[in-house]
């Protein structure tokens, strides 16, 4: 039996800076716009499991009551230190059954500096016979240049991997889903593939999930284990010049999604 993932990067309304997305309408930035229209698109995904990032708890309400209306369950983290937003996992009803959920809260911090509150879900979902894990996170972005042993979001990726690997057997396959903050050629990236785990846009010509400076780039991931095939779907086509967020793209970055199999 497959199943379909997403995972979207939904730009909470707390960090737009005007200055930041001087090409998109005015219209398109405000909240009382933007959240409905991000309702919208993420409803049209259709996805079987939904993997969110940068979500407040009103665009969480607005998403669980209208996802809830169309059959899914829905799960939220805040992140910690006062942060504004949050990771959302949601998953239709009809293709799983919900087992248990874990918050990790990164411990990135080093040299006296405080922790980032920055976090990850854990969650393990039945479909028929079989369990499946699901990481949602999103990973600190390091300058760059910044010294390795500095480099939160690679701290914070290698507890996500040591989790995981303390958890394996727990399920069937596992995907680890979010905004890694990193371009394919990047440290977290081998680290993940060395843990054992794919991802299904590896290699696609021009696939790309955001432009931030007007450089297109890959840095959201759908990462995978071995018990599990994919197919990616490309939804989305941008590159340097895309603006975003705009009417169609509410976001400034653009969804990814595959579809996955159990392998026997």
């Amino acid at each position: 039996m497959s199943f379909s993932v997403a995972s979207y990067n939904v730009l909470a309304s707390a960090y737009i800076q005007r200055a930041w997305y001087r090409r998109t309408p005015a219209l398109v930035l405000n909240p009382a716009w933007r959240v409905p229209a991000l309702v919208q698109n993420i409803s049209r995904l259709n996805a079987d499991l939904l993997c969110l990032q940068e979500v407040e708890p009103v665009t969480f309400v607005a998403l669980r009551s209208y996802l809830g209306e169309r059959g899914y369950g829905g799960e939220y983290a805040r992140k910690l230190a006062g942060r504004p937003e949050g990771l959302a996992l949601f998953y239709r009803r009809t293709c799983f059954d919900w087992v248990s959920a874990k918050v990790i809260s990164y411990a990135d911090g080093t040299a006296g500096a405080a922790d980032s509150g920055y976090v990850a879900q854990l969650i393990l979902l039945r479909q028929a016979e079989k369990i499946l894990g699901v990481i949602n996170t999103h990973l600190t972005w390091d300058p760059p240049n910044t010294n390795r042993e500095a480099q939160r979001g690679l701290r914070q990726l290698q507890q996500c991997l040591a989790e995981y690997q303390s958890r394996n057997t727990e399920a069937h396959g596992w995907i680890i889903s979010g905004d890694f903050n990193v371009t394919p050629e990047s440290e977290s990236v081998e680290l993940a593939l060395r843990a054992g785990m794919q991802y299904p846009h590896h290699n696609l010509a021009d696939v790309y999930s955001c432009n931030i400076g007007s450089r297109a780039r890959l840095i959201d991931y759908l990462f995978y284990s071995a018990g599990l095939s994919a197919e990616a779907s490309v939804l989305s086509r941008i590159d340097d010049q895309t603006i975003l967020p705009s009417a169609e793209e509410p976001s400034d970055h653009v969804p990814i999604m595959a579809r996955f199999d159990w392998r026997d």
